[in-house]
């Protein structure tokens, strides 16, 4: 049975925005995410989806399996995109589902490429800059909450 409680979509976005609020801080400085944040993010988001069940397992594995598809491509890619991005997109998974969270990386992919683009234009072309990406993830989910809340429906 499914629950489409207010308090249950307030208490998934409280936990999103605290998660990619907290990491991003750690992102933006030190250029790493401590997993036991995203550990107590994950347990939370697993508390939250049995008590408020809002999204089927089938979704909530999709979210999930996103995540862990970026995990494969850090690996292989010797991290281009950090082990510790795939592991939050992963909890973010639990939290949305798969489509949400699909469009949650498009977007924010979309952020870290303008930024990106800007940023190789003040600075030398030659260097290889590093973004950290959990706060265009943060940027990406406040843009998705506000799409869904003019739209009228939950995120």
């Amino acid at each position: 049975m499914r629950c489409t409680s207010l308090g249950g979509r307030v208490l998934e976005s409280l936990g999103l925005v605290c998660l990619y609020g907290l990491t991003s801080f750690d992102d933006i400085r030190t250029k790493q995410v401590r997993l036991n944040e995203i550990i107590i993010f994950a347990v939370l988001g697993i508390a939250l989806n049995i008590a408020f069940p809002s999204k089927s397992a089938l979704s909530i594995l999709g979210g999930v399996g996103v995540g862990l598809g970026l995990l494969i491509f850090s690996i292989l890619s010797k991290e281009k995109i950090g082990k510790g991005d795939a592991y939050i997109i992963m909890v973010t998974g639990l939290y949305l589902g798969f489509i949400n969270t699909l469009v949650l990386l498009w977007i924010s992919c979309i952020f870290a490429a303008v930024i990106g683009v800007i940023t190789l234009r003040k600075c030398d072309n030659s260097k290889c800059q590093e973004l950290p990406f959990v706060p265009f993830l943060l940027m990406g989910y406040l843009a998705l909450f506000a799409l869904q809340m003019f739209r009228g429906g939950a995120v």
